[in-house]
């Protein structure tokens, strides 16, 4: 009983936090800079994608399904000047919606406070851990680019649905 318990606490957590965030479905699509505990606005750019959100949901076991941006690189192409965290990656979580969904496909969005290079992912929380679909920049590949000129500006940049979950960073 206490291993159960233990196992399923954790889940529970998870769900509660991004449950917690989720509005009317909308992706939230007013201001592209977060506000901090001052009141200063911190600048961003916005990672923004359509998401098959019945497809995720009709997943056995999906409980919600979330929109993230895991760090996999700098802006700058290897050999880059910078350093990222790598174990684990940074990942930031965006939109989230609670499954069963209404909708067949949502906008949803993902804050990025730092340029850099990024996996992004719809990913349907289930009773087994998680199902994931990548998504990348028009024209190919798995990662996408957000630059600090972009973050500054407070841009978009726009990522399209890939067949399959993300391969590993």
């Amino acid at each position: 009983m206490k291993a159960r318990i233990f196992r399923t606490c954790p889940l529970i957590l998870v769900v509660a936090c991004v449950v917690g965030d989720v509005g009317d479905g909308e992706s939230g699509g007013g201001s592209s800079g977060a506000v901090d505990s001052t009141g200063d606005a911190t600048l961003a750019a916005t990672i923004v994608g359509q998401v098959d959100v019945i497809d995720l949901c009709g997943i056995e076991g999906a409980k919600v399904v979330s929109f993230r941006a895991t760090r996999i690189g700098c802006e700058q192409a290897p050999p880059a000047p910078c350093t990222i965290k790598t174990d684990p990656y940074e990942e930031i979580v965006g939109d989230a919606a609670v499954c069963p969904a209404s909708q067949n496909a949502l906008d949803m969005a993902i804050p990025i406070e730092a340029a850099g290079r990024f996996q992004v992912e719809a990913r349907a929380l289930t009773d087994n851990g998680y199902v994931g679909r990548c998504f990348g920049p028009e024209g190919g590949g798995t990662s996408t680019l957000v630059t600090r000129e972009q973050v500054e500006s407070g841009g978009s940049v726009a990522v399209f649905s890939r067949a399959g979950p993300c391969p590993s960073p």
